[in-house]
Formats: structure tokens, C-alpha cells, sequence
């Protein structure tokens, strides 16, 4: 989508409340661009900016200039938008065409007279039941064709629309949670001011979604206003209206709205999948399936496959075994299904070429049988059991059930007989949702995401929007809302761990640590703690080590401060103060891991590397000797065996042990670096000059480092530099 740098300009003034800056990079925008209705709306505001500081200049103290400041700042605001909607509109071909068409049409805008048309279409409905029965599907089809063509330009008028005033948002908000309106009709208006919302932040659509979400009696309804105000937020206008976080920390206190913002919050998660869902059922499961059944797909359609009569006689188990192979692949699509993958994505996404879909609104449509632009498919198919069962309670976002009418009466023709005589019969299986899930709130807005997903990824320009499931590899980005600041320091923060254990589970380090950096101090847990010490530990965020190992450390003390018996947070302490090299420390943390659990092995072993780093070599030898005999073809145990004897000088015993090392399968670099020590210091420079060579040959490390890593040891054990000279010149390249 198309970004001005001078309207970017005017953004970052608003971010910062510079009033001024913001009016003059307006100016100096339509300098370039003009636009002569919105530099008539422009000359007041400079007028009064100026006269405000012409007062203040002078010392004048005006008790409203807090308040006529703030609403200066907030009409420059709505200037801006309404110029970044029009720089938009004439910068794209797509949206230039929608904007002029509705342009020509002789239709009045007005609030007023928007609802009267629908109400009126309501009443016209209802007055088509009284009629005789053989004109009522006659009148219904033509009151349906106007009303969809009337609707289509209503919902691009708002997708398009200017910011709005108070008196009109209230306007909107009534007609949305009124019963007088058809219910399909409100969900199409709250997704036009959801996409007119994601490309201009306005207040005051906001707000009415705010308000529709927490007051509408119609589950569709309430749930489409949810998903449009958060994906429709903006926390950069918060400075700018501050109502926007006010309406935010009311909602915040209300528990069953922060569990409902959780779910949807893991349900973006599952939608955003939905192509390497797709990708996993193409390589594991449908391999399986079409292996394992009787058809198979041509270019005429689909084929039965007949019997090997012969196989039967010979492998009478074969198809009983086909079978169940089958039922385990639908069984994990079905898993994945429960669990809220969008496991029909892949399919569908290659049937909205149909042009149903070049209308917009149509990618919002809530399924009906009376849609105008379906009631000529259907009037020849609409009678097939197992459409009917698949359009009723197939597990099925609006979009796809559209494109499966379509897509059915295609193929239905070339189908074998026996096939389309089990689904005019109604035998042909498929998945069903019960009719109360349908009804329940998890279950519509999951629909609702993927019909939204489906126009976001499908539509043919798409790219005019601002795309709020774009995501990368390593980051969730805007789908992560959790991680807004508008959140921060709210109860909503309770739920943070619930979700960062999500995203550890899925090794999403990157968006882990967001989150957790978001989360104010007030709700910090123990689960927090952890957390956080495990994204630092895993992102890629530039960082110098020392500082990196000290954030680690000081999250797992403050999870100890918070449970101080807890033996993860205590193990994690341990082993990042080793990594520190703070051996005293580490020693002590892990005497502490030992009183808890005597008989795990890995405390002892990085106890002993703590003793042998400090050269308490006699020290570590006792635990070690006692893991040795427990577990004699433990490798880490002997490593850390083999260098303590290293360290002690007893030096036979330690190549006894290097020996087995570098000839076990498991044979480390490592293992052969530390023998070439041990053959120096017994006088075998010959084998140590070979040993140092291969560990060289595998790691391709810079033979300097063999010297420099291990210099003080090898001059406490007697090896002059004149020595270690010579050892390098022999083994480097």
C-alpha cells in the first residue's frame, strides 16, 4: 500500500503531540498535492494555532489551553487521515475506480437515510411472506438482487469512508445493535469500518466498535466488532486521543472480556498457520489418504478404482488395513481441526477465482441460500442431502461454503454413480458441528478469522490494505496484540503466561521476549521470570554476551526471590553462572540442587567442572570416581573425569580414559584437542602434534587458539613458550 514521506511527517508530529510541526508539514504537503477542500479545512486550524500562540507569547495564562490544545491536536489528527485516505485513494487504480463509482451513483449518504433503506428492506421481506405463494419467490429474489447491489456500494462507501463525528458514529452505533436492521447487514458494516479502520485509524469507528462489542445481543454481531477494534487499534493515536485508552482499561477490568481477548488472541495464532497446517496435511496426510481409498482424480473428474480380486484372495487383511490407515489421517486432520487449525485453507484458497469474489463484500457475506448471486447454482443441486448437510453444518467459514457451491455443481455431473447416488442419499460422511458449538463465541469468530484471513491472503488486491496477518519467520508482528502498549499495565497482563508458555511451546523466542517485555511489573510471576530468562536466552537480538547472561541470571533470581525452592529457576541459576564463569557461586547453587535431588547426575557432573575450573582438582575427583564406576560408559563423565585427572597430573590415567574417548563413535573434537595436551605433558609430542591436527582437520579453528586457550595451564605444568612456539609451527597449516 501506497505511504507518502510527507504525510509520515505530519504522523510523526501528531506521535508527538507537535501541533505546530504537524500543521506546517500539512501545508507543505498540499504545496505538492493539491487538494483544495481539505486546504479550506487547513486554514482555520493555522489560523487558530496561531492566535493561541500570539496569546501566549504575550504572557497571557489561558485556563482552557490544555483543552483547546487537545482539540486542535485531535481536528489536525482527523485533517491528516482524511488526506492519507485521499492520497491513498488516488494513488491506487482499485481504489480510484470504487471511489468514483460511488461517486456517480444519485444515493445519499446520510445516517439517517441508510437506515431507513435497510429497515425498509426488512419490512418489504416481511410483507413478501403475506403474498401468494407463487409470486413470493419471484418478489424475494428481486427485493434480494436490489438490496445486494444496494448493500455492495454501502459497504464500499464505509471501507472508503472520512473519519467520522461523534454525531454520526452514535448514529451508526444505534442502526448496529438495532433489531429493526438485518443482523447480515450490520456484520458487512462492522467489516467495511474494520478495513476502513486498518488503513486510517478514526476514533470515532472505534469507538462504535468498542461500544457494539460489549452491548450487541447478536453473537455474530458482538464478535465481528471484537475482532474489527482490535485489529482496528492504534496505539500511536493514543497520545492524540486519549479515549482510545480509557476505553481500553475499562474493558481490561471486565474478566470475561480479558479470557475472550485470550482466545482470540491463540485463535490469530492457529489462522496465521494456516498455510504450513496446509503444507503439513499435503506431505504427511493426503499421501495417505488418496494411497489408501477406491478413487482416484482424473481430468474428467473423479474415477472409482475397481477391486484386485486377486489381492483380496491373496491379502484378505489388505483392505481392513487400508481402512484404518485412512481413518488415522482423517483422525489428525481432525486433531489439528479441534485444537483450531484452519485445516480447509489449502483446498479452498484454489476456488475463489469464481466471480462471486470480485465483489468485495462478498468476502464478508454470512452464508445464505438466498443470495442472489447463488440461488441460480443452487436451483439445480440445492436438493443433494450432502450439500445440504455440508452447507448446514459442514465445519465451514461463510467464503468456503460459497465457493463450494460453486465448485460442487462443477464437478457433481462427473462424479461416478455411486458416489452421487451416496450423497443424494444423504450416506456420504462428513464432519458436522453440533448446532450449539455453531451458536457458541469461540466457534463464530474462528469462522469469521478465516473468512477474513482467506480475503487477506486471496484477494486479488489485497495489497491496498494494511495486512494485519503479515507475519515473518522468526516475528508474529501486529497478530501478536497482545504486546501492544495499550495493554500494558492492565489485568489483561494475568493472561501473559498462559500465552508465553504457548509461544515457548511453538519456539517462538522472538515474539516471547516482545511479549514479555511488554508486561509491566506490577503482574510480574514466577512463570514470568522464567519465561523472559528463556526468550533471552534463545532470540537473536543483538547484545553483548555479558550483558545477555546478566539479564538470564537476573530473571531466574527474581523467580527465585518469588519461589525460592523452585529447582528450575534454581538449575537455570547454576548453569548461567557457570557459563559465567562465577565457579563460587555456581558452586554454591548447585550444593543447594544436590540437597534436593542427591541423585541427579548432571549436578554433580557441573559441579565438578566448577571445582576443576578453580583447579580444586583432589576436590572434584571423589564425585567423579563415584559417577565413573556408577556409569563407566558415561562420555560427559569421563571428559570431565579424564580433564581432572589432567589438572591433578595424573596423566597416564587421564590418556587411559582419552584413549576410549577418541575411539568411541560418540568421539568429540574436543576429545582429541584435550588427548594432545595430555600426550605434551607426558612427553609424546609426536602424538599430540597428530592429536592436535585432527581436532584442527574437524573443527577448522585457527591453530593459535590451541596455544592461546590453554597458555597459563600449560606454563604451570612446565611447557616454556620457546615450546609452544614450536608446537604451533608444527601444527599450523
Amino acid at each position: 500500500m501506497e505511504r507518502n514521506d510527507s504525510l509520515k511527517r505530519v504522523l510523526s508530529c501528531l506521535a508527538d503531540r507537535n501541533l505546530g510541526g504537524a500543521l506546517t508539514e500539512l501545508r507543505n504537503f498540499f504545496a505538492l498535492y493539491s487538494q483544495p477542500q481539505a486546504e479550506a479545512e487547513l486554514e482555520p486550524l493555522l489560523a487558530e494555532y496561531q492566535m493561541m500562540s500570539n496569546y501566549w507569547k504575550r504572557g497571557y495564562k489561558d485556563p482552557q489551553l490544555e483543552a483547546n490544545f487537545n482539540r486542535l491536536l485531535q481536528r489536525t489528527c482527523q485533517l491528516y487521515a482524511d488526506t492519507s485516505r485521499w492520497r491513498r485513494i488516488m494513488a491506487s487504480p482499485f481504489m480510484s475506480t470504487v471511489y468514483s463509482s460511488l461517486a456517480q451513483q444519485p444515493r445519499e449518504w446520510s445516517v439517517a437515510n441508510i437506515r431507513q433503506e435497510l429497515e425498509a428492506y426488512v419490512s418489504d421481506v416481511a410483507m413478501v411472506s403475506l403474498e401468494p405463494a407463487n409470486k413470493q419467490k419471484t418478489h424475494l429474489q428481486e427485493l434480494n438482487t436490489r438490496h445486494l447491489k444496494s448493500m455492495s456500494q454501502l459497504f464500499d462507501y464505509l471501507w472508503t469512508s472520512r473519519h467520522w463525528s461523534d454525531a454520526t458514529a452514535q448514529a451508526f452505533e444505534e442502526m448496529l445493535l438495532s433489531p429493526t436492521v438485518d443482523t447480515t447487514d450490520q456484520q458487512l458494516m462492522i467489516s467495511a469500518m474494520t478495513l476502513s479502520l486498518l488503513n486510517t485509524f478514526d476514533m470515532a469507528k472505534f469507538r462504535v466498535l468498542v461500544h457494539v462489542y460489549r452491548q450487541a445481543l447478536v453473537e455474530a454481531v458482538r464478535q465481528r466488532a471484537l475482532v474489527g477494534w482490535v485489529m482496528g487499534r492504534s496505539y500511536t493515536m493514543t497520545i492524540v486521543f486519549p479515549e482510545e485508552q480509557q476505553l481500553v482499561n475499562e474493558m481490561m477490568e471486565d474478566e470475561a472480556i480479558r479470557r475472550e481477548l485470550l482466545e482470540l488472541q491463540i485463535q490469530f495464532l492457529y489462522t496465521v498457520n494456516a498455510e504450513s497446517d496446509t503444507a503439513k496435511i499435503q506431505s504427511e496426510i493426503m499421501p495417505d489418504l488418496l494411497k489408501n481409498n477406491h478413487f482416484r482424480i482424473t481430468r474428467n473428474g473423479v474415477e472409482e478404482v475397481e477391486e484386485d480380486s486377486l489381492e483380496d484372495i491373496l491379502h484378505p487383511e489388505a483392505d481392513e488395513e487400508r481402512m484404518e490407515r485412512v481413518e488415522e489421517s482423517f483422525r489428525k486432520m481432525i486433531d489439528m481441526q479441534k485444537e483450531g487449525s484452519d485445516i480447509y485453507f489449502g483446498g479452498f484458497s484454489q476456488m475463489k477465482r469464481f466471480p462471486f469474489f470480485h465483489r468485495m463484500c462478498n468476502w464478508f457475506m454470512p452464508f445464505s441460500m438466498t443470495h442472489p448471486e447463488v440461488t441460480e447454482t443452487l436451483s439445480t443441486i440445492q436438493h443433494n442431502r450432502f450439500l445440504q448437510q455440508v452447507l448446514r453444518k459442514g465445519p465451514f467459514c461463510n467464503s468456503d461454503k460459497y465457493s463450494f457451491v460453486f465448485a460442487f455443481s462443477q464437478v457433481l455431473e462427473r462424479m461416478p454413480q455411486s458416489m452421487r447416488d451416496l450423497m443424494e442419499q444423504g450416506e456420504a460422511a462428513i464432519e458436522v458441528v453440533d448446532d450449539e458449538e455453531s451458536v457458541t463465541p469461540t466457534y463464530v469468530r474462528r469462522m469469521y478469522l478465516q473468512d477474513l484471513y482467506r480475503f487477506f491472503r486471496l484477494f486479488a488486491h489485497t495489497s491496498q490494505f494494511d495486512h494485519p496477518f503479515k507475519t515473518s519467520e522468526s516475528e508474529l508482528g501486529q497478530v501478536l496484540f497482545f504486546a501492544s502498549p495499550l495493554f500494558r499495565n492492565t489485568k489483561l497482563e494475568l493472561y501473559y503466561d498462559k500465552l508465553g508458555t504457548m509461544l515457548l511451546r511453538r519456539k517462538r523466542y522472538e515474539d516471547l521476549r516482545t511479549l514479555m517485555k511488554n508486561q509491566g511489573e506490577s503482574h510480574r510471576t514466577y512463570t514470568y521470570y522464567m519465561l523472559a530468562a528463556t526468550a533471552i536466552r534463545n532470540t537473536k537480538e543483538p547484545m553483548d554476551s555479558k550483558v545477555r547472561l546478566e539479564g538470564i541470571l537476573e530473571n531466574y533470581r527474581n523467580a527465585l526471590n518469588l519461589n525460592p525452592f523452585a529447582e528450575k529457576a534454581m538449575q537455570g541459576e547454576a548453569r548461567i553462572l557457570l557459563e559465567m564463569e562465577r565457579y563460587e557461586e555456581a558452586i554454591a547453587t548447585y550444593d543447594h540442587l544436590i540437597a534436593i535431588n542427591p541423585d541427579k547426575q548432571s549436578y554433580v557432573l557441573n559441579r565438578a567442572v566448577c571445582l576443576e575450573s578453580l583447579e580444586r582438582y583432589e576436590e572434584a575427583l571423589k564425585p567423579l570416581f563415584r559417577l565413573n564406576y556408577e556409569q563407566p560408559d558415561d562420555v560427559n563423565v569421563s571428559r570431565v573425569l579424564a580433564w581432572t585427572l589432567l589438572g591433578v597430573g595424573k596423566y597416564e590415567q587421564a590418556l587411559t580414559l582419552y584413549e576410549k574417548l577418541t575411539t568411541v563413535e560418540q568421539a568429540a573434537a574436543e576429545d582429541f584437542l584435550n588427548q594432545g595436551y595430555c600426550m605434551w605433558l607426558t612427553g609424546n609430542v609426536q602424538g599430540a602434534i597428530d592429536s592436535f591436527r585432527h581436532y584442527l582437520k574437524e573443527t577448522g579453528e585457527p591453530a593459535i587458539n590451541i596455544i592461546n586457550n590453554e597458555e597459563r595451564m600449560l606454563s604451570k605444568k612446565g611447557i616454556s613458550n620457546e615450546e609452544m612456539q614450536m608446537m604451533y609451527d608444527a601444527i599450523a597449516p
